[in-house]
């Protein structure tokens, strides 16, 4: 029988949390599949207790973390705990990854198994057809797509929810890039990919955290990947800026911000490498 595992990252909204969990039990009532819960709880207030209603999963499992990382690093240790757990069971299993909070339509994940049943070997993300935010907020997660583009190569306009099979966990986790963004953590490690586009809805309750110092933050995480990559576009550029550009003033002002950039993004990378002796004692996935 098909297994799949469902990861959904929490950190303190219990009735989302809750709403999500009743709509996938109806969403895949009539599959004829082992559904596993991992609820990766991001150093809640308190842990999630298990109930017995949901009838349409076969397991829960709670991931404690010791400290709150983010939803990005939530996830990474998530797979993680699948990668150690499943090791020798990758033929029938689809692993899926979707918010907690209802931004990520829990009724769409049936279509997004079926899709990574259906089409091995390829990653399938759910592509933001539309969002819920204002129009100027829209228009500036517009731009940074577009910059993002220009220094990475990557159209990164997808978020954390995916599906795909176990059989490609190894690939995806074959360095730690997931910890900093997990989209581009994937975007980088596989190459493989298939998008449905699925709107993005609104959280079940209270207002979105995402907000400017989110995304710049989320920004640098995913330059950060693909720090090489901007790297050697912003050498370009920066060459280029030198021999075309006219205007001093902003010749001066474009070097000046690719150079202050850059050393952001190395710090941040050189960081990272420092984090990750202490990722064991933030979940300790031996005892898991």
């Amino acid at each position: 029988m098909k297994k799949n595992y469902i990861i959904l990252p929490f950190y303190n909204d219990w009735r989302s949390l809750k709403k999500v969990l009743a709509n996938l039990d109806r969403s895949l009532k009539n599959e004829k599949s082992d559904n596993n819960i991992v609820i990766v709880n991001d150093c809640s207030l308190r842990t999630f207790k298990k109930d017995k209603k949901y009838k349409s999963f076969k397991s829960f499992k709670v991931l404690d973390l010791k400290k709150n990382v983010g939803s990005q690093k939530a996830i990474f240790f998530g797979l993680k705990y699948l990668q150690k757990k499943i090791r020798n069971k990758k033929n029938d299993i689809i692993i899926s990854v979707l918010d907690s909070d209802g931004e990520d339509n829990p009724f769409k994940l049936k279509q997004m198994i079926n899709l990574a049943s259906n089409k091995k070997g390829f990653f399938i993300f759910a592509s933001r057809k539309a969002r819920t935010e204002g129009i100027i907020f829209r228009f500036i997660n517009q731009l940074r797509l577009i910059i993002t583009y220009f220094l990475t190569g990557k159209f990164i306009n997808v978020g954390n929810f995916s599906s795909f099979s176990s059989s490609i966990l190894n690939q995806i986790l074959s360095n730690d890039n997931l910890y900093l963004a997990y989209s581009s953590g994937v975007l980088k490690n596989y190459n493989k990919f298939y998008f449905l586009n699925i709107k993005k809805n609104k959280r079940y309750y209270d207002n979105s955290k995402v907000n400017l110092k989110f995304l710049i933050i989320h920004s640098l995480n995913i330059l950060a990947v693909f720090y090489k990559n901007v790297l050697f576009r912003s050498l370009l550029l920066i060459l280029l800026t030198a021999i075309f550009l006219k205007n001093l003033k902003i010749k001066i002002f474009i070097m000046s911000v690719l150079i202050i950039l850059n050393i952001i993004l190395i710090i941040k990378s050189y960081s990272f490498k420092i984090q990750k002796k202490g990722l064991s004692t933030i979940c300790n996935l031996n005892n898991s």
